[in-house]
């Protein structure tokens, strides 16, 4: 079963993609990348939310204001926007009838629900948590979105060579990728990073796609947190929040399933 709904929030009405009845007591709720990362896996978040829902475990995908078929301009946005869209939308799930929550963050997504964990916890009945390529410093990733429009100017053979990051933080609202960057976008996403102190508060399961084994800064953290509620997980795929093909990854779509199985 394949459902959309609108949903009302604050700013304007969010869209959440429902794969799957709920019959049981937990559901999953996916919180995405952003900006083209988004578009670009979700084709593979599909693939597994079908995955999940063939199994009993319905998944609800979110896509935050300003992005996907939510109402709202991106520019319109920030971080503690979206975290209030995930506290909406995990209301929504709960008046569904889950009375458990998996949240799955995607990339960026788990940035967010990892920086804000506690009041997520606090507000929602969260049980486990799915990472999947988390991004772990919004700085780092705003320096890497923001080189796509670095690379277009050099390209267009323009003379000067501007500094991006400073213009939009002096003011200059400035388009990126089709995306309109905004000091307060640009700030709000820049706050967001994983602490060397993380301790999860739920069952967590981290995915290092992309790899054969952790990154140095990934075993650093890992190697922080309590182990009896983390798994680490590595799986060598094709960057395919990166790439603009489609990708069918059936051997990760069992191996996440059955990391939240058997709990």
């Amino acid at each position: 079963m394949l459902l959309g709904h609108f949903i009302a929030s604050q700013q304007g009405r969010l869209f959440i993609t429902q794969f799957g009845n709920i019959t049981g007591d937990t559901a999953i709720l996916c919180l995405p990348s952003i900006t083209e990362e988004m578009n670009l896996a979700r084709a593979v978040v599909a693939k597994q939310a079908q995955c999940f829902a063939q199994k009993n475990l319905p998944c609800f995908v979110l896509d935050y204001y300003g992005t996907g078929d939510s109402e709202g301009e991106f520019e319109q946005a920030n971080t503690d926007i979206w975290l209030e869209n995930i506290i909406t939308a995990g209301k929504f799930v709960q008046q569904q009838g889950a009375s458990n929550i998996i949240l799955w963050g995607v990339r960026f997504g788990a940035l967010l629900m990892l920086n804000h964990q506690e009041k997520l916890h606090q507000q929602l009945p969260i049980t486990q948590q799915i990472l999947w390529k988390p991004v772990t410093n919004g700085k780092l990733f705003a320096s890497q979105f923001l080189r796509i429009k670095q690379a277009k100017s050099m390209m267009s053979n323009s003379a000067e060579k501007t500094n991006w990051r400073e213009y939009i933080l002096q003011g200059s609202d400035t388009e990126v990728s089709g995306y309109l960057l905004t000091k307060s976008m640009l700030q709000s996403i820049e706050s967001l990073q994983i602490s060397k102190e993380f301790h999860p508060l739920s069952l967590l399961h981290w995915f290092e796609l992309s790899a054969k084994e952790p990154t140095p800064l990934t075993k650093r953290l890992s190697a922080s947190m309590n182990a009896s509620l983390t798994s680490m997980y590595c799986f060598a795929c094709p960057p395919f929040w990166q790439v603009p093909e489609i990708f069918s990854l059936p051997e990760l779509e069992q191996l996440t399933l059955r990391a939240v199985c058997k709990k």
